[in-house]
This record gives C-alpha cells, sequence and structure tokens, in this order.
C-alpha cells in the first residue's frame, strides 16, 4: 500500500511510545489519523501535532484531520465505538495499528493477588485487545471491499524469552502467533503483520535494567521501528510476516531460514530437499473427499472407458497427484 495524502489510519496506544511515534510518522505523509488511548490529555495533545504534520496537504477540510477517542482497549464497547467514530468521521479505515501494551506492574514472583489488576490485566491489554482490535479492524476493511493493512505491536520478548517478564512474554508471543496465522487474510486484499523490536526508548523502556539494555546493544532508534512499519505496510508481499528489529542485526524477519527449516515437513514420497512449511492452502477449506476419474477399459471412446467415483482425501499428497478446485462463473449476457 503506498502511503499517501487521503487514507486514514487507526492508532490504539497512539498518545506515548511506538503509537506516538508512527501517529506522526503517518501525519508526515497526510494521512489522516485517529489517536486511540486512555491518557487523555497526551492523546489530545498528540492529535494536534498529527493536525500541525499533515496540515500542508490539506486545505479547506470540513473536519479534523485527526481526533482523538479515550478508549480502554479492554472494554470491546470501548473500541467498536472507537471503529466507528473513525469510520464516521474519515470514511473508511487504510490502516490500522495495534500498539496499546503495557508491562506488568507486579513481578510475577512476587504477586500474591489473584492477577485482576496484574498479570491478567496485562494479558487482556497486551493480548485480548489486539485481538478484538484487529478482529474489528478486519470487519470494517471487509464491510468496504477495500485493500487495508493491520500492524499489531509485538516484542521480541515474544520471540525469546524474558526472564524478568513471563507473563509480558507470553502475552506478546501470543501476538506474534495470531498475527502469523491470519496470512489467508492476504486474498481478501487485508494483510496483518506485526513487529517485534528490541527495547525502545519508551515509558516502559526506561524501566528495564540498563546493564540488560547494555547487553542487548542500546535502546533500538524509534526511526528504526518506523522504518519497519512503513516496510509492512508499503511491501505488498507481507502477509503474516514478523519483523524482528534490533540493534545488533538491524531489520530482519522471523522466522528466519534456519528456524523455518525446524518446523518444515515433507511428504513421505518426497525428496530430502523437497520440503514444505507445514501452513495450511489459503482461502478455501479442503475437502474430505475428491472425485476421481478411472479407466476400466481400454477403449478410443473415452467416455465410455472411463467412469468417475468419490474417493476420500488423504493427505499429504503424493507427488504424483494435483488436487484442482473447480470455480464455475456465469456471464450475464445482457450486462
Amino acid at each position: 500500500m503506498e502511503l499517501k495524502p487521503g487514507l486514514s489510519a487507526l492508532v490504539t496506544g497512539g498518545a506515548s511510545g511506538i503509537g506516538k511515534a508512527l501517529s506522526l510518522a503517518l501525519a508526515r505523509k497526510g494521512l489522516f489519523v485517529t489517536i486511540v488511548d486512555f491518557a487523555e490529555e497526551k492523546g489530545k495533545e498528540v492529535a494536534c501535532l498529527v493536525e500541525k504534520e499533515n496540515s500542508g496537504f490539506h486545505e479547506k477540510l470540513e473536519f479534523h484531520s485527526a481526533i482523538f477517542v479515550k478508549c480502554d482497549v479492554t472494554n470491546p464497547r470501548d473500541i467498536t465505538l472507537a471503529f466507528e467514530k473513525h469510520v464516521a468521521t474519515f470514511g473508511g479505515l487504510d490502516i490500522c495499528i495495534n500498539s496499546a501494551g503495557i508491562g506488568n506492574p507486579v513481578p510475577f514472583k512476587d504477586d500474591q493477588t489473584d492477577g485482576t489488576k496484574t498479570w491478567r490485566h496485562t494479558i487482556n491489554v497486551n493480548l485480548v485487545a489486539v485481538i478484538d482490535c484487529t478482529r474489528l479492524a478486519i470487519k470494517t476493511m471487509q464491510a468496504q471491499q477495500r485493500p487495508g493493512v493491520i500492524i499489531n505491536v509485538g516484542s521480541s520478548a515474544g520471540l525469546y524469552p524474558l526472564l524478568l517478564g513471563p507473563v509480558y512474554s507470553a502475552s506478546k508471543g501470543g501476538v506474534i502467533m495470531f498475527t502469523r496465522s491470519l496470512t489467508p487474510y492476504k486474498r481478501q486484499g487485508i494483510r496483518v503483520n506485526v513487529l517485534c523490536p528490541e527495547f525502545v526508548r519508551t515509558e516502559m523502556g526506561e524501566k528495564m535494567d540498563p546493564k540488560l539494555i547494555s547487553l542487548m546493544g542500546g535502546f533500538v532508534p524509534m526511526e528504526m521501528v518506523v522504518k519497519g512499519a512503513f516496510e509492512l505496510i508499503t511491501d505488498e508481499s507481507r502477509a503474516g510476516s514478523c519483523l524482528w528489529i534490533t540493534n545488533r542485526r538491524g531489520l530482519e524477519y522471523w522466522p528466519t531460514p534456519a528456524e523455518e527449516a525446524k518446523y518444515t515437513v515433507r511428504s513421505s514420497s518426497s525428496s530430502r530437499n523437497d520440503m514444505i512449511s507445514f501452513q495450511a492452502p489459503l482461502g478455501f477449506q479442503l475437502p474430505h473427499n475428491f472425485k476421481k476419474l478411472v479407466v476400466h477399459t481400454l477403449s478410443f471412446h473415452f467416455r465410455d472407458s472411463t467412469h468417475i467415483i468419490n474417493a476420500p482425501l488423504k493427505l499429504p499428497l503424493e507427488s504424483d497427484q494435483v488436487l484442482l478446485k473447480v470455480i464455475y462463473a456465469g456471464v450475464n449476457a445482457g450486462d
């Protein structure tokens, strides 16, 4: 998707951190932006900054080029209203960035509560809300029948363990696998990708142990995160992609080829090098049965020498087999 004036984006967690940076970066491209956050004062400030950034692209507008919606992302009704207000204001949704996230306020080993205000809340904000927002974004994009991009903000802590924050790590791991499982929506023109940076200098990042930050190569520059997000938005080939961002290695897609090789499978008749990724075909459900053409008599008359039977579909397919999907289309000659 080309980032150009007139497109619109909804950004959760847009009042601070990565969400704020992405909101302003999109504004510099002339996009309309809805800032969704629980922090009202900061959110309104960012909305004003967004309007200043994109003011040069839009003259004599009859509406604001940026709006703020106060929202608790763990409240389904709040989220639904935020999406509805965005569409009512800007006429559609092109980009959704789910950036709202929190750390665990109490170390897991010290938490003696039922987790309602601690680890359960972390899961609800970091994972459940992302699923809910993604669901609503997809629904909105399907209704308008035009392409859309969804960027979920994960974390490198979802790719490998964060020993100091197991619940945070679990929540981000969930975001990553959820996003990677949404590849089939590309067939509908909707691409969902996930950003996985290491520590960025945000309010949450500043709370981490400086020694750990140093070991990881320092804070990842916000500019690198923005660059990664724009790459996922503009590269039409990217769907279900996970972009890992570190100071040590730069931008790199995960899994790496070495990691991907660990979970690929091959059919019994294929060679060792003829491997396939364990991934369902996109866009349709495989049938339980298929129609098989059987030749029962050698004859020049094809119809007389063959018949069709229903046979159970056994997976994986053999190397000499191919599965065809027949689609019938009608044409109205009067059109």
